[in-house]
């Protein structure tokens, strides 16, 4: 029986090409939109992360309350007092930040890396694909220097060479021992390609020197709720013995919500229901397609039952061909949702999603579930008609073209849901659209076009004091500023929305101020050389610059912005005004008021900002930038040139313009805008199509109606307006149930948008007109051939 509705799907389906191509290029649209982003819900939110027990892994951060900073990075001697004073954990592992240069066998190379603690990879759960991971004795000041280098670069490098372990290699111009290749998971956390082990030197540490990312694995039974008690008794002895950190506490967060932002979490789900609306539109499409099939074969259905077919087997043929349909456009379906994964990882930028996008067998079970639910519920519309098909009615009636089929109220239901569905996704498109226009449109406080920027690290061994490597920065700006077309060069430890540390540290005014006295302040600060502002075209708006003469011997010295100016001394001068970093004690004396600059986000409002001279701070790894006349590109080769010169093992890396830069900002709210946007124009168009498809049916089933209504006088005007109206009644109840729809879940989109209100009545009026003229524009051509309607040939028909 099986075999025989098989062979007469098929049969059918050849007889009518252009139904068949239309109803599975349909379902493959709605299966292969779903499928692709359901692969990213499914690797960024679904599948577990690559370590052992990750549900146990938790971030341990700092925190104050009274700086209203609610996590923060951590210092290593609050990690070392945390790791003695514990009982909730297993183990407790650290990571700060780094940078190699690798040298020796071929081109000096650049790599991003990290210092870890030797317990680290244990408490990850993550074992070395070949060698062994850092022994506990080596992180002591003394040990034997060795490193662990990630599987790409063993592979990339050295060729996947097993002998890689036990080699010497050249980093930061030390020799270091190779005893480990780690795989990809470490990446997700520290995201680099060489560990070394972190040096717990206590005599040169501070309390307040926030500057590592601890972790650590929750013992078995262990909530994080009844740990954060534990930590929080745990930070207030460490503030008892060490006065200094006494307003800082401990914040306990599970590891999954500290690598899937909940930004993230949201914009996939959100992309998810676009995707998802999508699907449904599609599949009211193909609904609408077999009903329209099923009316046209009412009286194929009616003789096939009355020479003997049963119900059963007419409902289970329909049924067959909806599941033939389904499968055909699944598999198409599934292969565009791969075309479109492999687009996505090739195009979007690195470390915009924590983890790699596939297509595995857990969203191939849910390309499968959509398929198969699809073809069913595909086929009940019109296998329930065929059902109900009313046999005397039909063959009395064999002679006369549609009379006794009445109006489907289902397909016009249908219609005006994908209208619906359309209105929403393209009010949500509007409104990430205008976001990320309001994003493009942000001020930055500096002129990002013709700048170039690039990141050195500086051998320690090498430039091992302050006055070394500040002659380094100056020599190499002075010979960069010497190139052809370069209008400026400086350095800086950030440079705004690039890959440096963003550094905040608290601070307290000296003297008379608008805050409290004794109240600090968080502030985010950097470093940066004579002639950054210029450079970047920050303007300078009281006081000076920084010169050569500003040095660690010479007096602190530091230039505000204008919003830090502003929120610590008002309107009052703040030239000669003094400033004490909370922790190192050090008083800075403000000798220049320079424009507020966005450093890090786009949609957030510049931070308050103090800058000191690389003449007295630096940082081991230090950004370049420079001003170029022309393409900022066309200054890469003599920028190489002239860092060779200088000093053969110095690399540049982390090349890019400060343009991919705010690209890469607004890469999230980019992708965002434009993958609901593609959806929404997708559902507008099924829905005009729909609208079309019913209202032609709608004229062919009164043929004989239009007829004798124009053979009674009607004018064609007046047809053409019955059409319309009855198009337009239909779709304006679905765009105002849509228009409903997004008034109750705007807020949904809120933390996504950037400078326009999620209930904006400019995008959900301009929405709703221009789905009416859609609607209307997909009206008038069934219209039109209504009104030419020949009422001779329509009677005689009869």
């Amino acid at each position: 029986m099986l075999s025989t509705h098989l062979r007469f799907t098929f049969r059918t389906l050849r007889k009518s090409p252009a139904y068949a191509l239309t109803t599975i290029l349909t379902i493959g649209l709605g299966v292969g939109a779903s499928t692709a982003i359901f692969s990213v819900v499914n690797a960024v939110m679904l599948r577990a992360l690559p370590f052992a027990s990750p549900e146990r892994l938790v971030w341990v951060a700092e925190k104050n309350d009274k700086l209203r900073l609610p996590w923060f990075a951590a210092s290593v001697l609050n990690y070392l007092s945390w790791r003695e004073g514990q009982v909730s954990f297993d183990q407790l592992g650290a990571i700060r930040q780094s940078s190699y240069n690798l040298t020796g066998k071929g081109e000096p190379e650049q790599f991003t890396g990290n210092e870890i603690s030797p317990s680290l990879f244990r408490v990850l759960g993550v074992r070395p694909v070949l060698g062994r991971d850092f022994q506990e004795d080596e992180d002591q000041p003394a040990s034997q220097p060795v490193a662990i280098i990630g599987e790409g670069l063993w592979k990339r490098r050295f060729g996947g060479e097993p002998s890689v372990i036990g080699r010497n290699v050249t980093l930061n111009g030390a020799a270091y021992t190779v005893v480990g290749v780690a795989p990809s998971a470490p990446e997700i956390l520290s995201q680099g390609d060489i560990w070394t082990p972190l040096v717990l030197d206590r005599s040169k540490e501070r309390r307040l020197n926030h500057l590592i990312v601890v972790v650590g694995r929750l013992k078995r039974g262990v909530t994080i709720p009844q740990a954060q008690a534990e930590m929080d008794i745990v930070a207030r002895r460490v503030g008892e013995q060490f006065p200094e950190v006494r307003d800082w506490g401990i914040h306990l967060q599970a590891i999954y919500d500290y690598v899937v932002a909940k930004e993230l979490r949201i914009a996939l789900l959100v992309i998810l229901g676009a995707a998802i609306l999508v699907l449904i539109t599609a599949a009211a499409n193909v609904a609408n397609l077999l009903l329209s099939r099923a009316v046209a074969r009412q009286k194929e259905v009616a003789v096939r039952i009355a020479i003997g077919a049963s119900r059963t087997n007419l409902l289970c043929q329909l049924l067959m061909e909806s599941t033939v349909l389904a499968f055909a456009g699944g598999a198409v379906g599934v292969a565009m949702g791969t075309l479109a994964v492999r687009s996505m990882n090739a195009s979007l930028p690195p470390n915009l999603l924590p983890v790699s996008v596939t297509i595995d067998g857990f969203v191939l079970l849910f390309a499968f579930a959509v398929t198969v639910s699809s073809g069913i519920l595909f086929g009940l519309a019109p296998a329930w008609q065929a059902w109900r098909t009313d046999l005397h009615s039909l063959l009395k009636e064999a002679g006369r073209s549609g009379a006794g089929v009445p109006r489907s109220l289902v397909r016009q239901a249908l219609i005006g849901g994908e209208l619906a569905l359309a209105t929403l996704l393209l009010i949500a498109a509007g409104l990430l659209l205008q976001s990320l226009l309001r994003l493009g449109n942000a001020r930055l406080g500096f002129r990002a076009e013709g700048l170039l920027t690039f990141e050195i690290t500086p051998q320690p061994a090498r430039y091992d004091t302050v006055a070394k490597r500040t002659a380094l920065y100056r020599d190499l700006v002075e010979r960069l500023e010497s190139l052809p077309g370069v209008s400026g060069a400086a350095m800086t430890t950030c440079v705004p929305f690039g890959n440096g540390l963003q550094s905040r540290t608290p601070a307290t005014p000296v003297g008379r101020s608008l805050l409290e006295p004794s109240q600090s302040i968080p502030i985010d600060w950097r470093s940066v050389s004579p002639g950054y502002f210029r450079t970047m075209e920050i303007p300078l708006l009281r006081g000076r610059q920084f010169t050569d003469g500003d040095t660690a011997t010479g007096p602190n010295v530091m230039i505000v912005s204008q919003g830090l100016a502003e929120r610590v001394w008002g309107s009052e001068d703040p030239l000669g005004r003094a400033m004490r970093i909370v922790g190192s004690g050090k008083v800075y004396t403000v000798i220049g008021v320079v424009g507020d600059a966005r450093n890090s986000a786009l949609n957030a409002e510049p931070y308050p900002t103090m800058y000191y001279s690389t003449n007295a701070v630096t940082w081991p790894t230090m950004d370049v930038v420079l001003r170029i006349a022309q393409d900022p590109y066309g200054g890469l080769q003599g920028a190489r040139q002239r860092l060779r010169e200088l000093d053969p093992d110095l690399s540049m890396f982390s090349v890019r313009s400060m343009n991919d830069w705010l690209s890469r900002s607004i890469a999230q709210p980019r992708l965002n805008a434009v993958l609901v946007t593609a959806f929404g124009c997708l559902a507008l168009l099924m829905a005009a199509i729909g609208v079309y498809g019913v209202l032609s049916y709608l004229v062919n089933q009164r043929t004989r109606e239009i007829g004798l209504r124009m053979a009674l006088g009607a004018q064609r005007q007046r047809v053409i307006g019955l059409v319309i109206k009855e198009g337009m009644i239909l779709a304006l109840t679905g765009i105002a149930a849509g228009v409903l729809s997004a008034l109750l879940v705007s807020q949904v989109l809120s933390s996504l948008l950037y400078g326009v209100a999620a209930r904006d009545a400019s995008t959900f009026a301009a929405t709703a007109i221009t789905l009416t003229l859609v609607a209307l524009a997909a009206c008038i051509a069934p219209a039109v051939r209504a009104s030419r309607v020949d009422p001779i040939l329509a009677l005689r028909c009869e």
